[in-house]
């Protein structure tokens, strides 16, 4: 029946961390905690500061936990999160190599343009406009041919379309275990919820602004020890420099060991942004910030434009 709640804010009490006292009301950037915005402004640390090195490592512990994951690989570069859509495609594919991609809205048709530039054969299983993705569709598709990634939007922004990626990765799996399942969630990680592990995802990727509440300029990517495997046993170079995860592991590794290294300068303080931001959410707990994010969403569907849960 009908979530019965009460809404967890009004409009008058709403506190505005923005500067200018405007709302931003779009699927991101979005509004960021003042504690976030206060350490992000502040004086940057140098990247190999014991006290940078110590928020870094612990923030790539707790990205795991963000994405409910045990053993898989965080990775934290500066950039956007259509970023994530190169460190993917550019590690995860050889040329030649064929991606099944899920077509739900422009950045899925956007990730699979991404994949072209890396030379993978693209098959795209193309949705109505508006429509989640069919599992009868996915299944038949993956009878027909053999295919190295797997490629689903948790939620496209475009389309505002949510996929089931519990579903569609138990087919997956059913179908082609050996396919390596990977996930676009710039516009769904920490709002909704992934079972990185529990659902057998390998590559998941999301962008700093959206749920996890940091400024733009940061792509976040977790893959799994089996995306690991496929990476380090490649034929083929990798056809990037700067999203050679080959290039990163190292540093990411040493971070985690409270160790200083160097590949490229990472965004310090948007880092330190993310250090404020993971430790919020988890000290929360990830199943209430879920919670949060529905309540929130159905708050304002209700009072603002009618729409009534189903």
């Amino acid at each position: 029946g009908p979530h019965k709640y009460r809404p967890p804010f009004t409009w008058k009490n709403a506190t505005m961390p923005q500067t200018d006292g405007k709302l931003l009301m779009i699927p991101g950037p979005c509004e960021f905690h003042e504690d976030v915005l206060k350490i992000v402004g502040s004086a940057s640390p140098s990247h190999v500061a014991p006290s940078f090195i110590e928020e870094f490592g612990a923030t790539l512990g707790m990205l795991r936990k963000v994405f409910l994951t045990a053993t898989g690989q965080p990775f934290v570069i500066a950039g956007s999160g259509s970023l994530g859509w190169d460190f993917v495609s550019a590690n995860l594919l050889e040329p030649g190599e064929k991606a099944l991609v899920c077509n739900t809205g422009y950045f899925s048709d956007s990730w699979a343009t991404c994949i072209k530039a890396y030379r993978g054969q693209v098959v795209n299983l193309q949705m109505p406009v508006g429509d989640c993705v069919d599992p009868a569709m996915l299944e038949a598709a993956l009878k027909k041919e053999k295919y190295k990634i797997i490629c689903l939007t948790q939620v496209d922004t475009s389309t505002g379309v949510k996929n089931d990626i519990k579903g569609l990765a138990a087919i997956c799996k059913k179908i082609q275990p050996d396919a390596l399942i990977t996930v676009d969630g710039v516009c769904a990680f920490a709002a909704e919820e992934l079972c990185f592990d529990d659902w057998g995802v390998d590559a998941a990727l999301t962008g700093s602004q959206k749920a996890l509440g940091v400024p733009p300029g940061l792509m976040v990517c977790v893959m799994s020890q089996k995306a690991l495997r496929v990476v380090k046993n490649r034929s083929e170079p990798i056809l990037s420099y700067f999203a050679n995860a080959l290039h990163w592991l190292p540093i990411m590794q040493a971070y985690e060991e409270r160790k200083a290294s160097y590949f490229a300068t990472p965004a310090v303080t948007l880092v330190r942004g993310l250090y404020v931001a993971c430790k919020k959410m988890l000290d929360i707990g990830m199943d209430k910030v879920f919670d949060l994010h529905l309540k929130n969403s159905l708050a304002f569907k209700v009072s603002c434009i009618n729409v009534q849960p189903a």
